[in-house]
């Protein structure tokens, strides 16, 4: 399910969740037996078109990670913790036909396992459109 509402020509709101209902069969030479699994996600956005200048885009989005809330494969199991997915991102439009697009993701205990430290990562891309 998602939606995208437009509550001005300056911001929109949007988001998503899902579920996914999976079936998996034997693999590795029988290590891994069949099963069910239930597996969630979700994210609320938000968006700023023309911030600064027209045909600029600035985005927040955090959400979770995907998490598996049953399991019947006991070598797989459910998650106990839960992941977040924080991201904001700017894309600037140099041209018409290019934009450089900095941003930054922060994930909280990655594996949906708190044990793990936090990770955050920087990106940098640029779209050259033709």
């Amino acid at each position: 399910v998602e939606f995208s509402w437009s509550l001005s020509t300056r911001l929109v709101i949007g988001g998503w969740g899902g579920l996914s209902k999976v079936t998996t069969l034997s693999s590795l030479e029988g290590q891994l037996e069949r099963g069910t699994q239930d597996i969630w996600n979700w994210a609320v956005t938000l968006a700023f078109p023309d911030l600064g200048k027209e045909g600029n885009l600035a985005g927040i989005i955090v959400g979770m990670e995907p998490w598996v809330s049953s399991s019947s494969i006991d070598v797989l199991g459910k998650d106990e913790d839960i992941s977040l997915h924080v991201e904001a991102f700017y894309q600037y439009q140099i041209t018409d036909n290019i934009a450089v697009t900095p941003g930054i993701v922060w994930i909280t205990a990655p594996d949906n396992n708190n044990n793990n430290d936090d990770l955050v990562i920087g990106a940098i891309r640029t779209t050259f459109s033709f």
